[in-house]
């Protein structure tokens, strides 16, 4: 009887903990915002992906920002610091805005090397990102917005 007793009590704490993922059983929020575009090319969009970042961080979200592809020339120093989209605030101004809310700033390693930007030239508040760090946002439970 001690038995079936105790295996019940297993397949009940297999069922109610194991089956889910970590960010399911924390209740953590995640969001992604994947920022494709050149910011002088389609501003609108950049711009999109900083608002949207912003608003995933007043909702409590956990976000990460991974510039790629084009995007990758944003985050550096020597993007121009009063670049902007009409009236909002200067995009590189924005990044930094969002940092201190705790947003991270992953930027692509492989797009810095074909676009030729070195680690050096990355901006303060922007990390070069491993796979390891950007892996760890993903999951069954990561919202993910592309710009």
């Amino acid at each position: 009887m001690q038995r079936v007793i105790l295996n019940l009590l297993v397949v009940t704490m297999v069922g109610l903990l194991g089956c889910q993922s970590e960010s399911q059983s924390s209740g953590e929020k995640i969001a992604v915002i994947s920022i494709t575009s050149d910011a002088q090319q389609d501003p609108q969009a950049v711009n999109m992906g900083l608002t949207f970042a912003n608003f995933c961080a007043d909702e409590k979200y956990q976000v990460a920002i991974f510039f790629n592809v084009k995007g990758a020339q944003l985050p550096t120093k020597s993007f121009p610091d009063d670049f902007k989209y009409l009236e909002h605030e200067p995009l590189k101004a924005q990044i930094k805005a969002l940092a201190d809310k705790g947003v991270e700033i992953h930027v692509c390693p492989v797009c810095m090397k074909d676009l030729e930007i070195t680690d050096e030239q990355i901006m303060e508040e922007a990390f070069v990102t491993t796979k390891p760090k950007l892996f760890s946002k993903l999951g069954p439970d990561t919202m993910v917005f592309t710009y």
